[in-house]
C-alpha cells in the first residue's frame, strides 16, 4: 500500500446519506451539520449554493460539492422564473476526530463539475451508481447508499490529490520527492523510534535542511507531525480494537504505557482508558 493509501486507511469515519428529494422552484434549504463534513450530488436540474461572505456557487446536473468541515450554507433554486425541478442527494461524514493533517489541509469547499467527473470512468461510474440506487434501490437501499458514500469520499480525495498542486500542508509534503520519502518511511512503521535525524536520513538530507523544508511545506515540525499522527492512529486503535493499551503504545512508538498515556491525555484531554470505555 502506498503512503497515501496508508493515510486514507487510518481515517475512520461514518457516512450517511440523509436526503434524496426532488424540488420545484422556488425552493431553498439550509444545511448545517455541526461537527460533520457534507456533500451534495446534483442528480438533475441545477441550483445555487450560498456561503456567507463567498460568491454564489452554481451547480448543474452531474456536479458534486464537498464540504470537509461544517460550513453552514444555503441551497436554493437558480432563478425565480418558470418552474424547474432539481433532484439532490445529500450526505454527511462524521470523522470522529479532533484533528487530522489530511483533512485539516483541504479547502472549505471542493466543487467537482460534471464535465470533470465524466473524464474519469471510475468517478463517473460511482456517481451514476449513487443516483441509480437512490432512484430505484429497494432492499438494503440505505445501507448500500451509505457504503457508496464512503467510497465517494475516497474518490474525492483521490481526485483532489491527483489534480491539485498544494503549496503547503500534508499534500505538499507528499508531492515533494525528498519529504515524501520520509513520510513513507514513517507511515510504513509508526513504532520505530523516529527522530528528526532518522527522518532526514530517509529523505537523504541534512537534519537542518530537512527540518526547514518539512516545516515550510507541511506547516508543522517533523516531530509534531509524528506525535499528532501517532496519537490519532492510537485513538482509532483504542476505539476499534481489543488490543491492550500497552500493545497500542508499543505499536505507536512508545516504550511504556505511562509515557504513552501522558502524551495521549495532553493531546485529547482524556486518558486512553476513558477513551476506550466511552466509545464502547
Amino acid at each position: 500500500m502506498d503512503v497515501f493509501g496508508k493515510i486514507l486507511n487510518s481515517l475512520h469515519f461514518d457516512a450517511n446519506i440523509y436526503l434524496h428529494s426532488k424540488f420545484c422552484s422556488p425552493w431553498g434549504l439550509k444545511s448545517s451539520n455541526p461537527g460533520l463534513g457534507s456533500f451534495h450530488v446534483i442528480a438533475y436540474g441545477n441550483c445555487l449554493i450560498k456561503v456567507d461572505g463567498e460568491p454564489e456557487l452554481l451547480l448543474n446536473a452531474g456536479d458534486l460539492v464537498f464540504f470537509p468541515r461544517n460550513i453552514p450554507h444555503r441551497i436554493q433554486n437558480q432563478s425565480q422564473g418558470d418552474a424547474q425541478y432539481t433532484t439532490l442527494i445529500c450526505g454527511s461524514y462524521d470523522f470522529g476526530e479532533k484533528q487530522n493533517p489530511l483533512l485539516d489541509n483541504l479547502p472549505d469547499v471542493i466543487h467537482i463539475q460534471s464535465r470533470v467527473i465524466s473524464q474519469h470512468a471510475w468517478f463517473e461510474s460511482l456517481f451514476r451508481q449513487i443516483v441509480n440506487e437512490a432512484e430505484t434501490g429497494t432492499e438494503g437501499k440505505s445501507l448500500i447508499l451509505d457504503r457508496l458514500a464512503e467510497i465517494l469520499f475516497i474518490y474525492i480525495l483521490r481526485y483532489y490529490v491527483k489534480t491539485t498542486q498544494s503549496e503547503q500542508g500534508l499534500l505538499a509534503g507528499l508531492a515533494d520527492k525528498q519529504i515524501s520519502k520520509a513520510l513513507t518511511a514513517f507511515h510504513n512503521d509508526l513504532s520505530q523510534p523516529w527522530s528528526v535525524e532518522a527522518l532526514a536520513k530517509e529523505a537523504n538530507m541534512s537534519r537542518t535542511a530537512f527540518a526547514n523544508l518539512f516545516s515550510k511545506l507541511v506547516k508543522t515540525t517533523p516531530m509534531q507531525y509524528v506525535m499528532q499522527w501517532r496519537m490519532q492512529c492510537a485513538y482509532n486503535a483504542l476505539v476499534s480494537s481489543k488490543d491492550s493499551i500497552l500493545k497500542i503504545a508499543l505499536d505507536h512508538g512508545y516504550q511504556t504505557e505511562a509515557s504513552f498515556s501522558k502524551v495521549f491525555k495532553k493531546q485529547f484531554d482524556i486518558s486512553p482508558g476513558k477513551t476506550r470505555r466511552y466509545n464502547r
